[in-house]
This record gives C-alpha cells, structure tokens and sequence, in this order.
C-alpha cells in the first residue's frame, strides 16, 4: 500500500512539472535608496517611489549627502526668482549629480508645455534616483499629479493621489480645476 501511494505521489509530481510554464524574468523595480540621516532631514522630505525622492529647498551639505546616498539626478521646480542667492547646479555638477531646472512659477507655471518637459526629464531620467524639490514639494507633488494625468492615463482620482504623495498641498485646487478640463 505504501508503494502505491508513493508511486500515485510521484506520478501527480511528475505530472503536475509538466503544467508549469516557463516565463521570462522580469525587470526588478529600482530598490529604494538608503538616504542618510542628513538628507532626510530636506524640508517635507519623502520617498514617494522607489527612485524618486521628494522634498523641499536642500541646502549645501544635503546635496552632498543625496549624492552620497546613490541620487543620480537633481529636478529643481523653483522659479529664477527664488533662487538667486542659491548656487545649486554648482553644488549638484560637483557631486557628480546631473541638474535640471524647470522654472514653476507657483500655480500659473503648472502648464501643459512645463509639465511636458517635466516628463520628458522624468522618462530621460527613468533608470536613476531622482531628487525632485520646489520649496516645499508642493510643486513637485502638482507636477506629478499632472503628468499622471496627461502622460500616464491615471484617472483623476489616481492623479491626485500620486500628487499627495509627492507633497502636493495649497495647490491641489487648481490641480482638479486643470484636470477638469
């Protein structure tokens, strides 16, 4: 009785191996940056995605320690106007870290010709680990929120949930006004 069971057993092994199929691996998601202590201490600072972090206006010494934490790219959303005093493509190129600027002028910057270059940048960026900031990340989390909805087919709904979690704030309204149109 034994062998019978052990033969049933190994015939529904053998069986059963061949409804397996093979499938062919696929690409990992980036895994999420260890940010040391100094980098997370970046004004409403987030990790929203894996590669993507979020937060507000970094100083000297956190641009270091973004680098130092595997950041490969620096999106800076504040106007010309903001950062007049703020040497931060210097700080950037000097930690070996690509910079782009994309000037967002609060809500009137929130436009679909800006939010097409900030998905440019984004999809040219796509295999690093970004940094996005404004002041606060309130731009970044509307420009996310954006770009969800007209380069990604999110639904509105989805759209501004990503943009909260970027750190969309003060801006939302304006956000669900351009996403009703």
């Amino acid at each position: 009785m034994k062998l019978a069971i052990t033969v049933v057993t190994l015939s529904l092994v053998v069986g059963l191996s061949g409804c397996a199929t093979e499938t062919t691996p696929q690409p990992s998601a980036p895994a999420a940056v260890a940010v040391s202590a100094t980098a997370s201490e970046i004004y409403n600072f987030a990790q929203p995605a894996p590669n993507h972090l979020a937060g507000g206006q970094p100083k000297k010494n956190e641009i270091a320690a973004l680098a130092n934490s595997g950041v490969d790219a620096v999106i800076n959303l504040r106007s010309h106007a903001e950062m007049n005093a703020i040497n931060e493509a210097e700080w950037t190129t000097a930690n070996q870290m690509a910079y782009y600027h994309i000037p967002i002028a609060g809500a009137d910057g929130l436009t679909k010709a800006n939010v097409q270059i900030f998905h440019q940048t984004l999809q040219n960026t796509s295999e690093q680990t970004v940094f996005m900031h404004c002041a606060s990340s309130n731009r970044v989390g509307a420009m996310m929120a954006l770009r969800a909805a007209w380069h990604q087919g999110a639904s509105k709904a989805e759209a501004l949930a990503i943009g909260e979690r970027y750190g969309m704030t003060s801006l939302r309204k304006r956000v669900e006004e351009l996403l009703s149109h």
